[in-house]
């Protein structure tokens, strides 16, 4: 099977290298990249997933976020490995991961909503089962963005804002339009709730073929060596005569120089850990209410229906998240206040990232952004069952208007205390270390 796979990589590339030069190789990997990143928003549809888990399959509000925070696992606490594997062996292995893990995940969702009956409510252990299988959900997004990220990142070394930002433009522009495309009346059940089944199934099909696809043009980033599957030759030789630079700064394939001791130092800076403070109090709740997003609009609206490096952009996004996280207390427009959340939510993946490649370098990103996803896992947990269990705190007590109130005020606290963080990072950290241009 190993000989088989590495066959197939090494004819890919073969006939790609022959057909084109390395300038519309590059053009075609970050194309695909991007089309990778479209795909992976359907994620965020969890909210939408949350509606029916709780009205067609009877789960509460907490399994609803445990199953949530299982997902939140896999995305974030498996990103330090993958980030040093994409470091070390190209962003092509993260693909495979990717394909591995999501069809059999969305294929046993499927199985498991299809063997519940009309009337049957949904066992511990199928709860688990679901909750396993959407880590495993967790995990592939993470590694077909990451690995998409990381391409385009590593191709555009020199245009770190715009190379960031794109894929999480397209990671985001997908969750619009994949909510248009779930209210087709194939995946509606006859009382308006999503079909579980159908859904995943048509999920599980076409993450096989966005990870086959993203593996394909992704491999085009690895030319020179294969150490994924053990080729000890260089790959494509006529490249190497070849006057053009390389497609990547540095290879792809192999670890960075002096990776070891510069992550370690990375791990004894005191502004990593004020970052990763930052992100706890930040995704976290975003992440929150990004899941519960249904369930929030019934529990508190009833039925009514060149900047990359610049930590301004931080502090301007933090102030945007108060006031999102504000703004359900008066019970203000939800479109509005989804807007606010999705801008600074949005707006947080694309500025940490350039921040952290601009200090630690875009070389180790995948190494060091990876160590930072530590704090919004952990976040995203400790929010998420918050929210589970204060909504079913009042589900018990017959009554839902209002009873998020001081949930909202302990997550803008928490924005007040990451853009008190950043601040202090930037002034009394970088700022005296000379990195001014911020």
């Amino acid at each position: 099977m190993q000989k088989t796979l590495y066959n197939i990589t090494y004819r890919i590339r073969h006939t790609l290298a022959a057909r084109y030069d390395l300038v519309h190789l590059k053009r075609w990997a970050f194309a695909i990249a991007l089309v990778s990143c479209l795909s992976l928003g359907l994620i965020m549809l969890f909210s939408l997933f949350s509606l029916a888990l709780h009205h067609s399959v009877g789960l509460t509000y907490t399994q609803i976020n445990l199953i949530v925070s299982f997902s939140a696992v896999g995305m974030y606490l498996c990103l330090p490995v993958l980030g040093y594997l994409a470091d070390c062996y190209g962003p092509a292995l993260l693909s495979l991961i990717s394909i591995w893990a999501f069809c059999p995940a969305y294929f046993a969702n499927a199985v498991v909503v299809r063997a519940l009956g009309d009337t049957e409510v949904l066992s511990s252990g199928r709860v688990a089962a679901l909750a396993a299988s959407f880590c495993l959900i967790g995990l592939a997004t993470s590694s077909l963005y990451f690995s998409s990220l990381l391409t385009c990142a590593k191709i555009y070394p020199d245009k770190k804002g715009l190379a960031i930002s794109l894929p999480v433009s397209c990671y985001g522009v997908l969750s619009l339009l994949g909510a248009q495309i779930l209210k087709l009346r194939y995946f509606q059940l006859s009382d308006g709730i999503l079909d579980l089944y159908k859904v995943f199934m048509f999920f599980s099909v076409l993450y096989l073929f966005v990870g086959a696809l993203n593996l394909v043009l992704n491999l085009i980033v690895t030319l020179e060596q294969d150490v994924v599957f053990g080729e000890n030759e260089p790959l494509l030789a006529e490249l190497e005569r070849d006057p053009e630079p390389s497609l990547t700064p540095q290879r792809s394939a192999v670890e960075p120089a002096h990776h070891r001791e510069r992550y370690v130092k990375f791990l004894k800076d005191k502004s990593a850990w004020i970052l990763l403070a930052t992100l706890f109090f930040l995704v976290g709740p975003l992440e929150s209410f990004q899941n519960n997003l249904g369930l929030i609009i019934e529990a508190t609206a009833g039925t009514r229906t060149h900047l990359s490096d610049q930590v301004w952009f931080l502090l301007a996004l933090m102030c945007v998240g108060i006031v999102a996280q504000i703004a359900p207390l008066f019970s203000l427009n939800f479109t509005a206040i989804s807007v606010l959340n999705g801008v600074c939510y949005g707006g947080l993946f694309t500025a940490f990232p350039t921040v952290v490649a601009s200090i630690w370098g875009v070389d180790l990103m995948g190494s060091t952004w990876g160590s930072f996803m530590v704090a919004p896992a952990f976040g995203s947990i400790t929010f998420s069952l918050l929210h589970g269990y204060r909504m079913d705190v009042c589900a018990a007590d017959a009554g839902a208007l209002g009873c998020l109130d001081q949930y909202f005020r302990l997550t803008a606290a928490c924005f007040c205390i990451a853009l008190a963080l950043v601040a202090f990072a930037w002034r009394g950290i970088w700022w005296r270390r000379g990195m001014r241009c911020f």
